[in-house]
């Protein structure tokens, strides 16, 4: 029986992308798959569950694979000594991978992924089942924790998230006053201005994109609620349009403005030497102005020079009339199917996202345990009048279909291919325009999505 899930048109296609789960729906539409893995694997979740509330607390030892290569160190000795004052039994070994969402698909070909892992972009959900152990009932549990639809099937939840983040913009208030920029800009006009601002009157780069890092580009893709200004169009509205891409339509008014930086030259010199580490203390020392990332980066860029004071967030320019940011799950901890320790790496899962304060402290963001609770660090960004909520669910008969249509089209909605296209054509590297990019998009996307969208959903 074969086994590998990732076959090598599969990996080209989700090469990379990163953050959120997102939007990303699963479900009752897909094909099932009964497969052994499936059925075997219920029970020990279940099982672990139980013990872990029982008398017997689990014992063992497991691998807890990390996108956080710079914390490591941390989560081994101060987190894990404060997970073990409760199951003193449970041997943890962090392991951080390099550039996870690429290396993480390729291990996933093998059963060495460790014991407790994050689930990275575009599996598909009829795949969890391959890959993940079921972490309890879809229906039980949704009131418990947030977003957990988001890695479901065939009644089963695969993934807990590792926290609920926003969406927004992270940026150098001293920066912004340097240049004479004295209020948040909240339309794409409005931010060009100030990127010009900040260009002229001051030594720092006006928005950073760490071109060369690749998931820092498929970010973007991520800000259709934003660009919208309606919860109900990242799960919703976008699959009922049959060309998103459009001029007016939110995907093309957020790669405009991707566009129109490196185009006006508000963007690092030499966009293929970026940096991602580097890249935090320049933020933090004020030598950078800007850079789109979730709220997860906060904590990130505080803590990378002297200056925490000086780092900010700010909401997504958009020419909608509301200021709206989804609430988000980041990565979610799952469990390896091939895991020789189930019980143990659950009650890890349930220890880090039902008591610690992971989420927050490491994160910055919401805990996924309901109810959300705002941390600290987000208030500001509530007062600058963003409704920060969670993107309408979909219904079930569209889950998945994104997925599908993104898979099937070959846009790649998480890949950095046509954001680096868009990049190198601003910058004069290549000979084609923005419109001609997003035609491109929006031809091969509508192609798919008339094959693969439902009827009912064709206007």
């Amino acid at each position: 029986m074969k086994k590998t899930m990732f076959t090598l048109p599969m990996v080209v296609v989700l090469a990379t992308g990163m953050l959120t789960a997102c939007g990303s729906n699963t479900g009752n539409n897909e094909s099932a798959t009964n497969s052994p893995a499936a059925t075997n694997a219920a029970s020990p979740a279940a099982s672990a569950a139980a013990t872990a509330s029982g008398d017997k607390k689990p014992s063992g030892s497991i691998t807890v694979l990390t996108q956080r290569t710079d914390i490591v160190d941390t989560l081994q000795n101060e987190f894990t000594a404060e997970f073990n004052k409760v199951y003193p039994d449970i041997k943890v070994k962090w392991e951080a991978v390099q550039d996870y969402e690429n290396n993480i698909k390729i291990r996933m070909n093998t059963s060495d992924y460790g014991d407790v892992l994050l689930i990275p972009n575009n599996v598909e959900p009829k795949d969890f089942p391959n890959f993940f152990e079921p972490l309890g009932d879809y229906e039980a549990d949704k009131a418990k924790y947030s977003q957990i639809d988001a890695h479901r099937f065939e009644g089963k939840y695969y993934g807990l998230p590792m926290a609920i983040n926003t969406l927004g913009i992270v940026y150098n208030k001293k920066v912004f006053k340097d240049a004479g920029v004295t209020e948040v800009p909240k339309t794409p006009e409005q931010f060009l201005a100030a990127m010009h601002k900040i260009k002229d009157n001051t030594k720092a780069v006006p928005l950073y994109t760490n071109y060369k890092d690749d998931w820092t580009l498929s970010q973007w893709a991520d800000y259709l609620q934003p660009a919208s200004g309606d919860p109900n169009y990242p799960n919703l509205g976008v699959l009922q349009d049959p060309h998103p891409w459009a001029p007016g339509k939110p995907f093309n008014d957020i790669f405009k403005l991707m566009y129109d930086v490196a185009k006006q030259g508000l963007i690092e010199e030499d966009p293929t030497t970026t940096d991602w580490e580097s890249s935090k203390g320049m933020l933090n020392r004020g030598e950078i102005g800007t850079m789109v990332l979730g709220s997860w980066a906060i904590t990130q860029m505080q803590g990378a020079g002297p200056n925490p004071q000086d780092i900010g967030y700010m909401p997504f320019p958009t020419n909608a009339a509301k200021l709206s940011a989804p609430l988000a799950a980041d990565y979610n901890w799952s469990i390896n199917v091939h895991s020789k320790n189930k019980e143990a790496a659950n009650a890890f899962i349930h220890w880090v996202v039902d008591t610690s304060d992971y989420a927050s402290k490491y994160q910055g963001g919401f805990s996924a345990k309901l109810p959300l609770q705002i941390p600290e660090l987000l208030k500001g960004f509530q007062d600058l009048g963003v409704t920060m909520e969670v993107s309408t669910p979909g219904p079930d008969d569209l889950n998945g279909i994104l997925t599908k249509i993104d898979n099937d089209s070959e846009v790649g909605i998480h890949n950095p291919d046509f954001k680096k296209r868009l990049i190198e054509s601003a910058i004069g590297n290549r000979d084609e325009s923005f419109e001609d990019i997003m035609k491109d998009l929006d031809t091969r996307w509508n192609k798919s999505w008339e094959k693969l969208i439902p009827a009912n959903y064709k206007k």
